[in-house]
Parts: structure tokens; sequence; C-alpha cells
């Protein structure tokens, strides 16, 4: 089973999420550097650290997520199981992830 996300994005393919089961520098590093380029923001090995979208430790950007937001505010694993799916929220962030090398893997 993977370890999915309240978006559906595979956890397991994310690399951050990688970097930190591993407790691997070098991956962190990699990763905040292409994260930096990417999202346009400054990211450091040491803001590379998530043990997964529902986890209580999260990667910065995801801990401000609005879809992770909403699932938990409205007691929902997934947004699937949403009875208003899929929104505009979701349509937005896949929207988003097709036009760009995120590297997300979508469930």
């Amino acid at each position: 089973m993977h370890r999915s996300s309240y978006c559906g994005v595979n956890c397991e393919q994310c690399k951050v999420y990688l970097a930190t089961m591993a407790n691997d520098d070098d991956l962190k590093h990699k990763a905040a550097e292409e994260w930096s380029v990417l999202y346009k923001r400054d990211f450091k090995k040491e803001d590379m650290i998530c043990n997964g979208c529902k986890s209580e430790v999260v990667f910065t950007l995801c801990a401000l997520c609005d879809i992770r937001i909403c699932n938990e505010n409205h007691a929902i694993g997934n947004c699937i199981d949403c009875g208003v799916f899929p929104c505009e929220r979701i349509n937005r962030f896949f929207a988003y992830h097709k036009t760009r090398d995120t590297g997300a893997i979508f469930e």
C-alpha cells in the first residue's frame, strides 16, 4: 500500500519524503536545489523534511497547502472521498503539476 497524500500524490515518490526516510543529507541538499528553482524559493537542506502529508512532520509548503487543510477540516482521508470532488482547488493543483515537472506521482 502506498503512502498517499490528501490530493492523491504518492508520497513515496516525493524527493523530500524519500530523503527524509533515508535520512540522507545529500538527497536533501539535491532536493533543496531542485525545489528552490521549481518553486522560486530559497530552500535549504534543513527544510527538506517530511514524513508524509498526513503526518505531524510535513514539508513547509505542504503544511500551508489548502488541499491538506480542507481535508483535515472536513475529516476526510482524500479529496476523492469528498462530495464535491473535483473542486476548483484540486483542479488548480492538477493543472499546476501538469504544466511543470514537479515529479508528482499521482495514485
